[in-house]
């Protein structure tokens, strides 16, 4: 079981009060005679125990409740009030509850004692409530630790209360004075320690004039009437002799108190406005502060800037002049139509350079020649730079629509907010950069993802064809292209492509081209038919911006015969022999043209194959690959490399050009996809003359 220890406390403080309050009211009723001196030191502890456990009860009451010094202040007035209702009228209440109490059979002082009691004990409750509200504001805002201060005034509180049954005694009446005259000063030395009074705002100082002067008097009043009604004078001497010297401090205490508080108060008033204004300007740059950490919309927080500055520069309108580009806009319009604010945005843009320098510039529009085009009449304006990183990002403006200038206070207040502005609406542009980027990625890794998909996972592999890829996007995605295609047992296809563009626009195109290819792969064995009706298709979907260079061949393993055509593409390069041809069937790029022009100039050509022979298909990301010196990687570098490698496997041939292009642009950075497909053809021996040689071996062995 977990204990809340908090809970535990307060129950013991509550039955602590309880339990005291009904030994109290039991020894009242039955035990208590005035009379006796014994029985009324009894009396006064009993009483004063009650009060402190009352006290101790209400007292995390109080203080637990979020301190408001103005509300405390009109409780007290309230009790004041309540106090003075029941010394007024307190001959009329007891008058007629001993009457009725003398009307009653049985014992009619028990009825009154307890009516008595209970009368008395709402003065109590009141005078602890007030006791309880004087050590919060005695405590309130303090600096330094003054509880010694306090705790001393409590202690002659006790004492003086203690020894008023010492009355009863005329040679020792004088101790019973000397703790209340202490009392008194103790009173005045820590009622001038009053530390809240600054923070609270100039209306609420206002407010809490009347109200000092108001309860001042009460307490007075009180003080008057306690004195002057016998009815009450004896109810509260009958029940405790020290709660009725209690009621005098307290009313006393009340009455300094609330007296130094009206001078207090009324010496604070001159300066009350300029700490509004600081304590609203630290607040407002309190709260700016925090902004500049959070997640916020440049549109909002912008709109936010000029509110607030409306406030700290005791504007009528606000806006924000904000630079695009070469331009500047007005945004974030406070209390001003667009219209208005960009009639006074030209004439402050034509007068910054006259008022060139550093800090908040403040402008007179009385002599502003366009002043008569405006829908509303404004007077002075200040201006202040935003900035970010020593760049210039916009202007914050103020204006006025009475003829009150803008001074040093009104500028600094301005330079310094819009410091935390410029910070702010820079962390906002960031923020919504990185968010952007952080959209971007995630159509990057969809990208990528479709890119990887549409290109070959793996190299087809073929008894007498060995082939090698490689592709390398210049961005995260790229609009390069190349696949291969399985069309029968004894048929080969292969397509590369590039894609005009870069990035996400290309590779989406790349995916209709792989689709375009793959079916018509199925259905058309003749790469310059292929390319004619890829060309077809792509009219209905490819945008006049862009177009796509490719490269189509078809390969028969019977026959050994390789048949290519070209849409614009870069040649095709066979290597035989340690020869380097470029291959260069005509055509035009697929989307340049979709009329009957495309299909004339497109040209087929049809290849034998040799053993070793290498056919090479690629992109220009290789050829025109740049270095440091912006020179290209060019066709004859290519073709060296090619020729130099060529007995080599198609793997290491790759491996070869890519180091090569590698190299030559470790400078530069790499600007178009690069894309390498190379296939070695190694001739099958004739099947007819095998046969041959089996069928003559054993006669050449005779």
């Amino acid at each position: 079981m977990i204990f809340n220890t908090e809970n535990l406390r307060d129950n013991i403080k509550v039955q602590t009060f309880l339990g005291n309050f009904t030994v109290l009211l039991i020894y009242k009723i039955f035990f208590y005679s005035p009379d006796s001196f014994i029985l009324s030191i009894l009396n006064e502890i009993l009483v004063i125990l009650t009060v402190v456990t009352l006290i101790l009860f209400l007292s995390d009451a109080v203080h637990s409740r979020r301190i408001n010094p103005l509300s405390m202040v009109m409780n007290v007035g309230i009790l004041n009030a309540v106090i003075f209702f029941m010394i007024t009228f307190s001959g009329t209440l007891m008058g007629g509850f001993s009457e009725i109490s003398n009307g009653t059979s049985g014992n009619p002082g028990i009825l009154f004692s307890l009516i008595s009691f209970l009368y008395s004990f709402v003065i109590i409750g009141s005078l602890a409530y007030i006791f309880l509200v004087f050590k919060e504001l005695f405590f309130l805002k303090q600096k330094k630790n003054v509880s010694t201060y306090f705790n001393t005034m409590v202690v002659f509180f006790m004492l003086a209360s203690l020894t008023s049954v010492l009355k009863k005694v005329p040679d020792l009446g004088y101790i019973r004075d000397t703790f209340f005259i202490i009392s008194i000063l103790l009173i005045v030395i820590n009622s001038i320690k009053i530390s809240w009074i600054a923070f609270i705002i100039k209306k609420e100082k206002i407010s809490l004039l009347v109200l000092s002067v108001i309860i001042s008097i009460l307490f007075v009043v009180n003080i008057i009437n306690g004195a002057q009604s016998d009815s009450y004078s004896q109810t509260m001497i009958q029940f405790s002799a020290g709660l009725n010297q209690f009621f005098k401090i307290m009313m006393v205490y009340g009455a300094i108190y609330f007296s130094i508080l009206f001078f207090t108060t009324l010496f604070h008033i001159p300066t009350a406005e300029a700490f509004d204004r600081k304590a609203q300007e630290v607040n407002f740059l309190q709260y700016f502060s925090k902004l500049i950490t959070e997640s916020l919309d440049f549109k909002d927080l912008a709109e936010t800037v000029t509110d607030i500055t409306t406030k700290v520069c005791d504007a009528h309108a606000s806006w924000i002049i904000w630079k695009d580009g070469d331009d500047f806009k007005s945004i974030a319009n406070k209390n001003i139509g667009y219209y208005d604010s960009n009639i006074i945005t030209r004439f402050i843009l034509q007068n910054l350079q006259r008022k060139s320098g550093e800090g908040t510039m403040v402008f007179n529009l009385n002599r502003f020649e366009n002043k008569s085009q405006l829908s509303e009449e404004f007077f002075n304006i200040a201006v202040a730079s935003l900035k970010a990183h020593n760049e210039l990002k916009g202007f914050l403006v103020a204006a006025r629509k009475v003829n009150l200038n803008f001074d040093d206070e009104d500028t600094n207040a301005m330079d310094t907010f819009s410091d935390y502005a410029s910070v702010a609406i820079e962390n906002s542009k960031l923020l919504e950069e990185s968010i952007e980027k952080e959209r971007l990625e995630k159509e990057l890794d969809v990208a990528r993802e479709i890119q990887r998909k549409i290109l070959p996972s793996k190299n087809p592999e073929y008894e007498n064809l060995t082939i090698s890829s490689v592709f390398i996007p210049a961005f995260e995605v790229g609009g390069d292209y190349y696949d291969f295609f399985e069309i029968d047992d004894n048929k080969f296809g292969f397509v590369i492509a590039d894609v005009s563009g870069k990035g996400i626009s290309a590779a989406f195109i790349m995916a209709e081209v792989k689709g375009i290819f793959e079916s018509l792969s199925k259905t058309i064995e003749s790469p310059k038919e292929i390319l004619i009706k890829a060309n077809e298709i792509l009219e209905r979907t490819l945008d006049r911006k862009n177009f796509v260079s490719a490269a189509y061949g078809v390969l028969d393993f019977n026959k050994e015969v390789l048949r290519v055509a070209r849409a614009g593409h870069c040649p095709i390069i066979l290597l035989r022999n340690n020869i380097a041809e470029n291959l260069r069937p005509s055509g035009i790029g697929l989307g340049l043209n979709f009329s009957r022009h495309f299909a004339d100039t497109l040209e087929e050509t049809e290849i034998k194959l040799k053993d070793e022979d290498t056919i090479v298909l690629y992109t220009d990301g290789i050829t025109e690959a740049k270095n440091s010196a912006l020179e290209d990687f060019g066709d004859k570098y290519f073709e060296e490399i090619l020729l130099d490698n060529y007995e080599k496997s198609v793997s290491e041939i790759s491996n070869k050009v890519i180091h090569a292009v590698t190299l030559f642009s470790q400078n530069n950075p790499q600007h178009d996809d690069i894309t390498l497909v190379i296939l070695k053809w190694k001739q099958k021996l004739n099947i007819d003359g095998e046969k041959e040689w089996q069928n003559l071996a054993p006669q050449l062995k005779k």
